[in-house]
């Protein structure tokens, strides 16, 4: 009886059946609102933020591409997607579809996966909001005024700053999450204030950027200014030998400061760093055996010239350098595979590399694997488009709108990716562009190169960037917010979830206040403590999944309910779906292993849930057993 639970279905007609009545929403979006809560929900951080990061150390101006390969796999499960809303036009998106054609575990596994891309995104959102606060700040104030980074970052990703948490994405969670539990509806008027605040500070981006891009950063910033994974473990194996040197001086009976820790670090830093690049360049100029010895010794004098003062000076210092250089070595074959996510684990990377280097230019400094790579992480950007899914059910029209919302939600976000990416890219040198507020910074630092009026604007631009990226991120905050609680009130309605907490309405708000604020608390604490490329990460490879297996279960329903009257239709579904999924599962396979261990640990949580109260409360399994369970009712006005 269990084994037949778990791959039991939902019927289409018990799907239709619960849009009946008072257990649905109201029908109020139009193609307009759906389409416009499909940009306000996708633009936000992935274009205002992970930009720059991905091209300064992933893909380098390559990365225009790396957005052609996202959306790419984007537009192939939006129409799977399309197919699935305008065919069941209910509440839960990808969840909803997963039980009409999979059965309830898989159900089950891809409701848990959406809190990744909801929740988790979320977190990721608010962190990146704080960049941008902080940015703003610095350019209003001619630098004077930011906040604390102590208190601006989680104590992670970089522990030499000495963070504790991250009190702005905190604090901005929280605001959410109080306007989201008094009750806000994406009303026509609000979303498209948001929209067009979005769009137009996007827009503003391109257009005024053209006038200060440098076609020679696209193609002659050469290939060796590439982040080396050398450089990357630099400052980690500093951190690491800085820290084992003062454990020993602790247990000796001295004391250490934490600003002389954070300096030692600093210098041990700077020391190995300017060590590997003047020996990274002899390396280089001994194979340009075209140059002349006076061609030569001036490119070497270069180097020289700009990393000398940081050389260390002492033998202790150099024994410091060693010691780090030597960690560097033992950890480099394993930070190389990382390029390559579970390929290199299969030990692809090698056959790849071959690839890699053939593609290899001024424009894709980073090979194949930066671009396939980048894709992996800009796919961030795109994630938001499914959340239309997610309001089927208050669709005027669904079997018409929610396709058209789709799609044109994800066209046009697309088209401004790219640009932007392009405007970034050409307006900075990858390696020197701003991986925390890219887009600002860019605008900042022409300012500075300019003259007069020029100068002024720009500063007043970047200005007006850092406050169109808030107000984004804060529109994308609410949107996502408000998908995750459609997406728990769904599996609530099957009893997967406590209809209790997750379906329970405020009697005077009519939100989903239980739900909401455990959330938010949760977002909070994660935003606060977890460095933002780990969640970034572990975002992308559930929303991979989810499309994967959104592609797969259209195509599945096709084979096994052809009669079903399907509003729009894929454009040939035995071509698409099955390269939706392998698009889509490809960028899965660039992510780094640890992103995949992390995703078997959260789904093996997700299952030690389900297999403890889901199975033996679900309606279905109830109903499987002979017993009648009332539905979970969910009043029309209830503003989820």
């Amino acid at each position: 009886m269990i084994w037949d639970q778990l791959f039991a279905k939902k019927s289409l007609e018990t799907l239709h059946a619960e849009m009946e009545g008072e257990n649905r929403l109201r029908r109020i979006l139009g193609p307009i609102n759906l389409t416009s809560l499909g940009i306000g929900a996708i633009i936000g951080a992935g274009i205002f933020v992970m930009t720059g990061r991905t091209a300064a150390a992933d893909a380098g101006p390559a990365v225009i591409l790396s957005y052609v390969v996202a959306g790419i796999g984007c537009t192939l499960a939006a129409l799977c997607y399309a197919e699935f809303a305008s065919t069941v036009p209910v509440a839960g998106s990808a969840y909803t579809y997963a039980y009409a054609t999979l059965g309830e575990l898989f159900a089950w596994i891809i409701g848990w996966d959406l809190v990744l891309e909801y929740a988790m995104a979320c977190a990721v959102v608010a962190s990146s909001w704080s960049k941008y606060l902080n940015k703003l700040l610095e350019l209003l104030s001619n630098n004077a005024i930011s906040v604390p980074e102590v208190i601006a970052s989680d104590p992670f990703s970089d522990p030499t700053k000495g963070a504790l948490f991250n009190l702005p994405a905190v604090a901005i969670m929280l605001l959410v999450t109080i306007v989201l539990v008094i009750g806000i509806r994406e009303s026509a008027t609000t979303n498209a204030v948001l929209v067009i605040t979005k769009v137009g500070v996007v827009l503003f981006i391109i257009v005024v950027g053209i006038f200060f891009v440098k076609p020679a950063n696209w193609t002659t910033v050469p290939v060796t200014e590439r982040l080396m994974p050398e450089e990357v473990l630099i400052s980690s194996s500093a951190e690491d030998e800085v820290k084992d040197r003062i454990k020993d001086q602790i247990k000796s009976g001295e004391k250490v400061s934490k600003k002389e820790r954070e300096e030692r670090i600093k210098n041990l830093t700077n020391w190995a760093m300017a060590t590997y690049k003047i020996e990274k360049k002899r390396e280089e100029v001994a194979k340009q055996t075209q140059l002349t010895e006076v061609e030569a010794k001036a490119a070497l004098d270069k180097t020289l010239s700009k990393y000398q003062a940081n050389l260390p000076q002492t033998d202790e210092e150099k024994a410091q350098v060693k010691a780090v250089m030597t960690r560097v070595a033992k950890d480099l074959p394993d930070k190389k595979l990382e390029k390559w996510g579970i390929l290199g684990l299969l030990g692809l990377d090698h056959w790849l590399g071959n690839i890699d280097n053939s593609v290899r230019s001024p424009f894709a400094p980073y090979g194949l694997s930066g671009i396939m790579l980048g894709a992996a992480i800009v796919f961030f950007a795109y994630i938001g488009f499914d959340a239309i899914s997610t309001h089927s059910e208050e669709a005027k029209q669904p079997q018409r709108d929610v396709p058209i919302g789709i799609l044109a939600s994800l066209a046009i976000c697309t088209v401004l990716y790219i640009l932007v990416a392009a405007v970034i890219t050409g307006m900075e040198p990858y390696p020197q562009i701003d991986r925390d507020a890219a887009v600002a910074s860019a605008f900042g630092d022409a300012a500075k190169e300019a003259k007069g009026q020029a100068s002024w604007m720009l500063t007043a631009s970047g200005v007006l960037i850092a406050i169109g990226g808030l107000a984004g991120m804060t529109s994308v905050l609410l949107i996502t917010f408000l998908s995750q609680a459609r997406i728990f009130l769904a599996m609530a309605r099957d009893r997967l979830l406590p209809p209790s907490i997750f379906a329970a309405i405020h009697p005077k708000f009519r939100t989903p206040h239980i739900s909401t604020m455990l959330t938010g608390a949760i977002i909070c604490v994660v935003a606060a403590f977890t460095p933002i490329v780990d969640l970034e990460n572990m975002v992308n490879i559930g929303t991979l999944m989810a499309f994967v297996i959104v592609c797969a279960a259209v195509l599945i329903l096709r084979v096994k309910r052809p009669d079903v009257h399907r509003p729009f239709r894929c454009p040939a579904v035995k071509i698409l779906a099955p390269l939706g999924i392998v698009v889509n599962l490809t960028m899965m396979l660039f992510l780094p292993p640890i992103t995949w261990l992390r995703l078997f640990g959260w789904l093996a949580v997700g299952l030690v849930i389900y297999f403890s109260y889901g199975l033996w409360n679900s309606t279905l399994g109830k109903s499987m057993r002979g017993l009648t369970v009332p539905p979970v009712n969910v009043p029309a006005e209830a503003k989820v």
